[in-house]
């Protein structure tokens, strides 16, 4: 695994949603705490109880209590993962974005390599190599077939759209998230890849910690079938992002050449 020599300059929001993870969620949080806590100077976490009949939102509450950084959000009812996600962009404070899901599909030892490469580019994208071993037969046929697809429209080739990457805060705020669903992360690369954006892409190790299989739902590939529609619309009418001097999203309207640049 690769390591961290040093702490982390740039400032993060990490960004835990969960629903009904009681067995699972303080040790996933206690986790990321640990190594986000060793190894980036300014940071915090955003734990957001959406809307868990269980103890996921009391385990929150004390762990907020306990350590420090952390602060939770309840929400009431179940609004889903990519509401989570733009609530918690609404709220965070920092720099950069990442969203760590509550079930541990992301381990928190697979997070260095990540957090080694924030500040290199606009956009970290981590992907699994191991992510035949972790997703069904039919999940996994839908990942690839959706990655596919997804590089069509973006005109990259990336390896993984569906996971959790690191944004800027600031670029975030520049588009607009049509998609609440499970593939608001996919319009979001797509949108900023097309406004010419930077992004390095990160191997690292996933795990399920849950037995859940949510993601292969009927309404989650309806949701994902919704955003590429949106998608094609939508690429016909993007106006990409501008930037300044200092690399920095300026208003529409405003003097500035639009940036290109690749992944390094």
């Amino acid at each position: 695994m690769s390591k961290v020599n040093r702490r982390l300059v740039q400032s993060v929001t990490f960004i835990v949603p969960a629903l009904n993870e009681e067995r699972v969620v303080e040790d996933v949080v206690r986790d990321i705490w640990t190594v986000v806590d060793a190894q980036i100077s300014s940071y915090e976490i955003i734990l957001i109880d959406d809307g868990s009949t269980d103890r996921t939102g009391d385990i929150m509450d004390r762990l907020a209590a306990e350590l420090p950084n952390i602060r939770v959000i309840h929400n009431r009812p179940n609004i889903g993962l990519g509401a989570c996600y733009q609530l918690g962009v609404k709220d965070a404070r920092l720099d950069y974005v990442m969203m760590l899901c509550g079930d541990g599909g992301l381990p928190a030892s697979s997070l260095p390599p990540i957090i080694e490469k924030i500040g290199t580019a606009d956009i970290v994208i981590p992907w699994m190599p191991n992510l035949r071993k972790i997703k069904s037969p039919g999940r996994y046929f839908v990942s690839r077939s959706y990655t596919t697809l997804m590089n069509v429209i973006s005109g990259r080739h990336l390896h993984y759209y569906n996971g959790l990457p690191v944004h800027r805060r600031a670029l975030l705020k520049q588009i607009t998230i049509t998609s609440s669903g499970f593939g608001f992360q996919g319009e979001i690369l797509v949108k900023l890849l097309k406004s010419g954006r930077s992004y390095v892409e990160v191997p690292v190790a996933g795990a399920e910690a849950t037995n859940k299989t949510s993601v292969f739902r009927w309404r989650n590939l309806a949701s994902v079938t919704k955003t590429v529609v949106k998608l094609l619309v939508h690429l016909f009418r993007f106006k990409p992002i501008l930037v300044g001097e200092n690399n920095e999203p300026l208003a529409q309207g405003g003097q500035a050449v639009a940036e290109v640049r690749r992944s390094a």
